[in-house]
Formats: structure tokens, C-alpha cells, sequence
């Protein structure tokens, strides 16, 4: 198999090398919500234009703990498809946010909705998600400065740069109002996966959560090469969840950038990280 983004961990079971056609699960966990909220963000964005210059949108009047007022927008009437048929939609969304390329290829597979919430329940869970991206893997490998264990090369670090833009070029109040539009959407995706009545705000919250507990090293983690995948030499990362050692392969800066926008999404939506 060869070296590349890895769950980092001793304790799960090793994957089967997959074949050159296939996608690594490693790159599937930033990039997973990359997908779920770029896609919000570039409808919101359509959403936006489309509507009339004068219009107004009136602040929630919904009272917080402490008889704070929200500042989550409210929802706009917008006639939605159905969830079967919503993968056009944001499709053409997308066309009008951003000319960046990985936005287009990020948009561009089935079941939009559904591989967004699943992803992010994934997330949530703690787990690297298992979704159909390989046209986002990177063209070149995880490497280390040394031959069996060393700090990761801080110039792999780029190969993430490009999804990382793409998030945070998307303004996340946008994104909000967007995501406040099309939740019945998300909803009735998210209770597919076994959360009857339950609403995608509960996945978020949670999935950010997870995301922002991740530590941040002052210095460059040291990896064990093993046979098949690499191992963080420091026993608290390694003790990790996959989601959150896969976050550390991003880079100080990009890891800064991700959970900044992440963050600023939440409280544009008002929800409680815990």
C-alpha cells in the first residue's frame, strides 16, 4: 500500500489496499465537510442574488438561554425539490458562487444531500467518513522528514491548501441563510440515517465539536512507518479519534482556517458547541 493520509492508529484494523482506481478513506474527512458546506454555501449564495435588492431579511426574534435573540436568519420562502431530485439545484448554485475548480468537481457526484449528511454524521461520530471523493485526493503523498519515523513534512502540508480555500472563500452568513432555506432537505436526509424528528443542527453542532477538541501541536507531529499506514509516535495523539488525526495532516494553518470558518458558521446558525 502506499504511504498516504492513514487512520494513524494501531488499534483499527488496516484497510485493504485499494485499487488505482479507488479513493483513500484518508482524504475524506475535512474535505467531507467541505462538501456539506460548500454546497449550503453556494445555494445560499444563488439564493441571495435572486432575490429582490430591497428585501430584507428580518432577524429571528427566537430567544436563546438568557433571553439573548438569535441571530440565525430566519427562513425564506423558497419552493424546494424533493430529495431525490435536489442534486440539480446545487449544481447550478455552485456555477454562480465560485469559478474555483474543486467546488465544480466537489458538486459535480450523486446524491448531493445525502453524502453531505452522512458524511458529517460520520464526523460527528468521530469516524474519517467514507464517502465518494476520490476526485478530491491529493497528487501528492503524506511524507515524513525521516526514513522510519520522523515530523510530517511540512510541505505536504499544501496538498490541502486547495480544499481549505474553497471552504473558507464561501461567506459563512451566507452559508446560514442558505442552510436555513434547505433544511428540510438535510432533515429529511438525516432521518434517514435513524434519527426520526431529529433535526441536522444536532449533526453540526456535534461534528464541529469534535473537529475543535482536536489539539494543536506547537511542532510538527513525529509518524512511525509501519507497514501499511503511518502512526503518531506521541501516545496522546495517537489516542485520538481518526477524524481528528486525519485534521492534523492539514496543517497548523490550514487546521486554524477550517475550524475559524466552522465556528463562524455556528454562530451565524446559533448552535451551541459543546
Amino acid at each position: 500500500m502506499d504511504f498516504d493520509d492513514q487512520p494513524l492508529t494501531r488499534n483499527s484494523p488496516v484497510p485493504s489496499p485499494p485499487s488505482p482506481s479507488e479513493g483513500r478513506p484518508g482524504v475524506r474527512n475535512i474535505v467531507a465537510i467541505v462538501v456539506a458546506v460548500a454546497a449550503i454555501g453556494a445555494l445560499g449564495f444563488w439564493w441571495m442574488n435572486r432575490a429582490r435588492p430591497d428585501q430584507v431579511v428580518p432577524a429571528s426574534t427566537v430567544a436563546t438561554d438568557g433571553g439573548v435573540t438569535s441571530a440565525r436568519p430566519q427562513q425564506e420562502p423558497m419552493e424546494l425539490p424533493t430529495l431525490d431530485g435536489s442534486d440539480g439545484l446545487l449544481r447550478d448554485a455552485v456555477a454562480a458562487l465560485s469559478a474555483h475548480p474543486l467546488l465544480a468537481r466537489l458538486l459535480a457526484t450523486d446524491a448531493l444531500v445525502r453524502s453531505a449528511v452522512l458524511a458529517v454524521e460520520q464526523v460527528a461520530e468521530g469516524r474519517t467518513p467514507a464517502v465518494p471523493l476520490r476526485v478530491l485526493r491529493p497528487s501528492t503523498r503524506l511524507a515524513i522528514t525521516g526514513t522510519d519515523s520522523g515530523p510530517i513534512d511540512t510541505r505536504t502540508y499544501a496538498r490541502w491548501d486547495g480544499p481549505t480555500s474553497a471552504l473558507v472563500s464561501i461567506n459563512p452568513v451566507d452559508a446560514a441563510q442558505l442552510y436555513v432555506n434547505v433544511k428540510p432537505l438535510f432533515d429529511a436526509a438525516y432521518e434517514e440515517l435513524g434519527h426520526p424528528g431529529g433535526s441536522f443542527d444536532e449533526a453540526i453542532g456535534r461534528a464541529i465539536a469534535v473537529l475543535m477538541a482536536t489539539p494543536e501541536p506547537k511542532t510538527s507531529p513525529t509518524l512511525l512507518r509501519r507497514p501499511s499506514y503511518f502512526e503518531h509516535a506521541d501516545p496522546t495523539l495517537r489516542s485520538l479519534r481518526p477524524v481528528q488525526k486525519q485534521l492534523l495532516l492539514t496543517g497548523p494553518d490550514n487546521h486554524h482556517r477550517l475550524l475559524t470558518w466552522l465556528e463562524q458558521l455556528a454562530t451565524a446558525l446559533d448552535i451551541k458547541i459543546n
